[in-house]
């Protein structure tokens, strides 16, 4: 059986889309593959993933737009060594290490495009408001970056026609992307009584509720969604503003909820592990995600799936499982507070625009399978896996990098190793 390398920047405990996609995709590649999943040791649990095998890397205490840089190591090096194909989800420190070594090695090298790291870093760090840091110069760096290292890799996966446009856009050839739209257990994630949830939180049953769920940062957008609490709160007074998660953000969102609504329902739930996460859903009569730089997120597509009606960032295109007015509702500008609050107001006031939006919902999801989604993944293996690297590099090359040679500076930097 070949052996199969995926690098995340991420690992559990931490809760992201990438980490929700590892758990649903490494038990079925692992029917086909001999899978190393190479991570930051974010905990000392090598079996969040049952029996893959887990390499956990060191990583710098240093917080960057709520994830902390990992960074590579002998491990990494010894796993994509003996790897025959290196599948890396993302360009934070590990991945683009990995990249580096696996050019170098002659392995080939397939990349699913779960961000655009671009506008994720620029809205992270809040880059508009900002006039000594242009957004936009900021955003050409960044993206001469995350282009000098596609260039090394031999396949793309996307999930959404904006990821695929992002690609399109950096320079690389169609004929390197395969499309492979993400699915939800729906067996997991199904519509059911939210009674129990709603007494934990002290929420009367006749209520309605609004529903966040996914980390308070900067690019979700929750700021957006607290200003929009007192124009729904003075229509409907007796809502519910539920905020689901944890993050760097969520003591400065607990002031500013208070400053901008202080009579108004507002519960902060902290951290929400993801096998509780479905009964959160079903307390909730409306769930918003207006993020910045994503829109298909995958606590989205799980409200869907439970029968929420959602109000969302616009996304159209190829693999766009929303259609607005049929199973969603689109936010022309997810930064207008007004606009936000207008269209959630529309769903709490018409009880059968909402149940007929959660519908369709609901069926929308389950149109969409794991199984079919690697099955995409592994026809998309396969076609680089036995492929012979023409490029040749050399060792010297990777350590002349000077992407890589920087993060390594940094982590030696903070052992006190060195002074910079």
């Amino acid at each position: 059986m070949a052996r199969l390398c995926v690098v995340a920047d991420t690992y559990p405990p931490k809760k992201d889309g990438v980490v929700t996609f590892l758990r649903s995709v490494l038990p079925l590649l692992r029917e086909h593959y001999d899978i190393t999943l190479v991570a930051p040791r974010f905990s000392s649990d090598s079996r969040a993933f049952g029996d893959i095998e887990v390499v956990l890397t060191p990583y710098l205490p240093l917080e960057l737009a709520n994830y902390f840089p990992a960074l590579p190591d002998a491990g990494l090096a010894k796993a994509i060594r003996r790897s025959d194909v290196v599948l890396v989800n993302d360009l934070a420190p590990l991945g683009a290490a990995a990249i580096s070594l696996a050019s170098a090695l002659g392995k080939p090298i397939a990349l699913f495009c779960h961000h655009d790291e671009a506008t994720m870093l620029a809205k992270a760090f809040k880059l508009g408001e900002r006039w000594l840091i242009p957004e936009g110069g900021f955003k050409r760096a960044v993206e001469r970056i995350v282009k000098h290292y596609y260039s090394r890799v031999d396949l793309f996966f996307v999930a959404t026609s904006r990821f695929k446009r992002k690609l399109l856009r950096l320079g690389i050839p169609e004929r390197r992307i395969v499309f492979a739209p993400f699915a939800i257990d729906t067996g997991r994630f199904s519509p059911r009584s939210g009674e129990a949830m709603r007494r934990r939180y002290g929420i009367p049953g006749e209520a309605k509720v609004v529903l966040y769920l996914g980390r308070m940062s900067h690019e979700k957008n929750v700021e957006t969604i607290i200003k929009a609490i007192p124009r729904v709160a003075e229509e409907v007074p007796d809502a519910y503003f539920v905020f689901a998660g944890g993050g760097a953000r969520l003591a400065e969102y607990r002031k500013l909820a208070a400053e901008l609504a202080p009579n108004a329902n507002v519960i902060f739930t902290g951290w929400v592990e993801w096998e509780r996460a479905a009964n959160y859903y079903a307390m909730a009569d409306v769930f918003v995600f207006p993020s910045l730089h994503e829109a298909q997120a995958f606590v989205t597509m799980e409200a869907m799936a439970c029968g929420l009606a959602p109000v969302v960032s616009r996304d159209e295109g190829e693999g766009s499982y929303y259609r607005d007015g049929e199973n969603c509702l689109f936010l022309e500008n997810p930064q207008d507070e007004r606009e936000l609050a207008e269209k959630v107001l529309l769903l709490l006031r018409d009880s059968e625009l909402r149940q007929r939006l959660g519908k369709n919902a609901r069926r929308t999801m389950l149109n969409y399978s794991w199984e079919e989604h690697v099955e995409r993944l592994l026809q998309g293996l396969r076609r680089i896996e036995h492929r012979q690297i023409s490029r040749r590099r050399r060792v010297k090359k990777l350590l002349l990098n000077k992407y890589l040679a920087g993060a390594v500076l940094l982590y030696w930097a903070s052992r006190g190793k060195i002074g910079i």
